[in-house]
């Protein structure tokens, strides 16, 4: 079974884009981007507090 892409929208800091944009880049089926469309309704990242 296959559906259409899945789209998240999360807001952190610049290391926190730069680190996960970096990890899920490495996986050849998953496509990043990171622009600055920033929206207060989206969420941070999951873990951000981990930056903190």
């Amino acid at each position: 079974m296959e559906s259409g892409p899945l789209t998240l929208d999360f807001q952190g800091n610049g290391e926190q884009i730069d680190h996960i944009a970096a990890e899920l880049a490495a996986n050849p089926e998953v496509t990043v981007t990171v622009d600055d469309n920033l929206d207060p309704t989206f969420s941070s990242l999951p873990c951000s507090e981990l930056w903190d």
